[in-house]
């Protein structure tokens, strides 16, 4: 088993449903209107920019797709459609994933989920800048600094485990782990 593929592919699915969900901007302009399913009553219609719309037809495709593959080859109950249901499914048959000869490619189509709804989610951007190596794996951190207007905070990421983040108020303390070059 490939303990970086590990990481990888359960940090990734850790971060899909948050940005599966922040991919529903509301303050968006040249938004399509998507409506959800759900009964009259709870229906209810949200903007999405087309990217957003895309990235998340791409997450469940692919969650679907790898969710299929171990309930048909471990003979399991394959997971219901729910995003969360599939992610929380995946993670708890991560190591043997990581260890199937599919590996690579599960590992990369997770991780290309994860940059392209991190873009589709979060369009303002702001500026990046590279920072150094992570302290806890062989990835690159990554500095996101957001607009002043932009819902989210401004954070260190790593730019192979998406688990690794550090929020503003914890960068001096990643500094200091990175002056120790602690892994």
């Amino acid at each position: 088993m490939c303990t970086a593929c590990l990481d990888l592919l359960v940090g990734g699915l850790a971060n899909l449903p948050a940005l599966y969900d922040d991919c529903v901007r509301r303050e968006e302009t040249g938004t399509l209107q998507v409506r959800r399913r759900g009964s009259r009553k709870n229906r209810s219609i949200d903007p999405m920019s087309p990217a957003a719309v895309d990235t998340r037809a791409a997450i469940r495709v692919v969650l679907e797709h790898w969710a299929g593959l171990v309930a048909s080859e471990r003979r399991v109950q394959p997971p219901d459609r729910d995003i969360r249901v599939l992610t929380g499914f995946l993670r708890r048959h991560a190591e043997w994933l990581a260890a199937h000869p599919a590996a690579a490619e599960a590992v990369d189509e997770i991780r290309d989920l994860v940059l392209s709804a991190r873009r589709a989610a979060y369009p303002k951007g702001g500026a990046r800048s590279r920072v150094g190596s992570c302290p806890n794996c062989s990835g690159e951190l990554v500095a996101l600094i957001r607009a002043g207007d932009d819902a989210l905070p401004s954070e260190i990421v790593c730019t192979s485990v998406p688990e690794h983040a550090w929020p503003a108020a914890r960068w001096a303390t990643l500094a200091r782990e990175m002056r120790r070059g602690t892994r």
